[in-house]
């Protein structure tokens, strides 16, 4: 198979395995992340999460590489972030007027 020239290439290419080693801890902490987020706070909280981090990515990648962001991009971004939050905020006051 192909192992023998994957383990040839470490050997020509040394910082490739910590390289991997790197990406291989962070993908799985990644993971278990995940799990345990929706697993304690469920999908929508996950969601939310996940959709944050990406437009934080968006918008810090378009400050600092100087990419211009479309009217259409920043009206989709309050679109998906207030239907995010009115689900999160109808879920609490379902589960507050369900304690009370």
């Amino acid at each position: 198979g192909d192992i023998p020239k994957i383990i040839d290439f470490f050997k020509v290419n040394p910082s490739v395995l910590q390289y991997n080693i790197i990406t291989a801890i962070t993908s799985a902490s990644g993971q278990l992340f995940i799990y345990t987020t929706i697993k304690e706070f469920g999908p929508i909280v996950f969601t939310v999460i996940m959709t944050t981090r990406q437009m934080l990515s968006i918008c810090i990648s378009s400050i600092i590489f100087h990419h211009p962001m479309s009217v259409k991009a920043l009206c989709g971004a309050v679109i998906v972030f207030g239907v995010l939050f009115y689900q999160i905020r109808r879920k609490y006051l379902a589960r507050h007027n369900r304690a009370n």
